[in-house]
């Protein structure tokens, strides 16, 4: 059973590994900032070494070893990770939860990690001991590893609806699916076309919004301005770019879209606390 490579994608599709029913990735990180977005899939995050950042419902929530978070379907979330970190990534995709739970939509999935709470603590190690039972069977040779990780991923479907589940009212529900349906193709189109210059009148047209309300709309449900959101892609795709190629910081600037300098010092500085080249000696490969 073999790990994958770095996907880099900003809006996610749900993923699944090869010869499974759901997205399983054992990965070191030496480096990493992937900007606002959401995905389907039900993710989970176990942090083995290192630190990683979540900004989730508009809070920073620090990672460390040991702790494990889950991220529902359809809710915006960024990650961080500036001096790398080893971790366990699972996603579930939607429509494999929905073949198992014929309700999904009306529920959501979420715990606080860093609760003093005993009883969720319980569940939350259970759910740690699952997810590193997995982790042995994925990295393992033996004939019957993949039967058991599958054996394995229902154990911890069960521990998530029976501990982590909890249910919405149906308008709640009806009003989730309508926002995901606005929101999907415009999240889409900006991470295909955000090297573009990318208006204002441009982006409501396709949302088929006025504009101010198009600007009330995303960032009530994003949490970040759109043009925000857009240079968060922008600035993850030159994070990227400047450890693993050899173009100029004015060359990445104008691949990847981003025509204010200034904003992008100002941005850079505030996401990674350092300059794009003094990140580039410390990172370059």
């Amino acid at each position: 059973m073999q790990g994958q490579k770095d996907n880099k994608a900003v809006f996610e599709k749900d993923r699944i590994t090869d010869g499974f029913d759901i997205f399983f990735w054992v990965f070191n990180d030496t480096s990493s900032y992937v900007a606002t977005h959401w995905h389907t899939a039900v993710e989970i995050m176990y942090i083995m070494e290192g630190e990683v950042t979540i900004t989730y419902k508009n809070r920073n929530i620090i990672l460390l070893p040991g702790d494990v978070f889950l991220t529902d379907s359809r809710v915006p979330h960024s990650t961080k990770s500036l001096n790398g970190n080893k971790a366990v990534l699972l996603q579930l995709p939607y429509v494999w939860l929905k073949k198992y739970i014929r309700d999904i939509d009306a529920y959501t999935f979420s715990f606080d990690c860093h609760s003093g709470n005993s009883k969720l603590h319980t569940n939350m190690n259970a759910l740690i001991r699952k997810i590193s039972e997995m982790k042995k069977c994925f990295e393992s040779r033996k004939k019957d590893a993949n039967l058991r990780f599958n054996s394995l991923v229902f154990d911890m479907l069960d521990l998530l609806y029976t501990h982590f589940a909890v249910s919405m009212a149906a308008e709640q529900v009806k009003n989730n699916i309508k926002r995901f349906q606005r929101l999907e193709p415009v999240l889409q189109y900006s991470n295909d076309h955000y090297n573009e210059q990318i208006t204002l009148s441009q982006i409501s047209e396709f949302a088929c919004l006025q504009p101010e309300y198009f600007c009330h709309f995303f960032k009530k449900n994003i949490g970040v301005t759109y043009f925000r959101y857009l240079n968060e892609i922008r600035l993850a795709h030159i994070y990227h770019d400047l450890a693993e190629s050899d173009y100029t910081l004015q060359q990445l600037l104008e691949m990847h879209g981003f025509t204010n300098y200034k904003l992008f010092r100002a941005m850079f500085y505030e996401k990674f606390h350092t300059t794009p080249g003094k990140y580039r000696q410390l990172h370059k490969k």
